[in-house]
């Protein structure tokens, strides 16, 4: 079955979605850890405002013609990414409050990438201009995720270091 860019900007959301769910409940699982906590909490806000920009975006770009192989090419990669989210989500379920958060940040950080990859690589090729500009400007924000996630990432190492 061809996919179309409605059902692509679709499987996007859901991915954002899935991203949000992964961080909220990270923040909850380090509810105690006022930094991590706070991050998690942070990012969640954030990968759901994504979702609901491509919601919006979808409302009058989802009809937008976007060549077949594209779309079969991005829809296999966004069920790719699905599956590994889910995977992932199914880990930090068996998470609690004296886990390493370093192993979960690195985690997150490799997570970010992928998204970059998909949204940079994938998604802001799109023959639409205003695809291009959201999956470009969410790309970048990717980036400044895995900003967030390596810093916090290098404070997790320097509070277990021995003095």
């Amino acid at each position: 079955m061809t996919r179309t860019a409605m059902q692509i900007l679709g499987a996007a959301t859901r991915i954002e979605s899935q991203a949000q769910d992964i961080y909220a409940g990270l923040a909850a699982t380090f509810e105690h850890q006022p930094f991590l906590r706070d991050l998690f909490r942070q990012l969640a806000a954030e990968e759901g405002q994504h979702a609901m920009r491509i919601r919006l975006l979808d409302r009058h770009a989802g009809k937008a013609p976007w060549p077949s192989g594209v779309l079969e090419r991005i829809g296999t990669d966004l069920d790719a990414l699905s599956a590994e989210i889910a995977e992932k989500q199914v880990s930090f379920r068996k998470l609690h409050a004296a886990s390493d958060a370093r192993e979960v940040l690195q985690m997150l950080a490799e997570m970010e990438v992928r998204f970059g990859s998909v949204h940079a690589e994938e998604l802001a090729r799109s023959g639409d201009p205003d695809v291009q500009k959201l999956f470009g400007a969410l790309a970048q924000q990717d980036d400044r995720h895995r900003e967030l996630i390596a810093r916090a990432l290098g404070a997790a190492r320097d509070a277990t270091r021995p003095n």
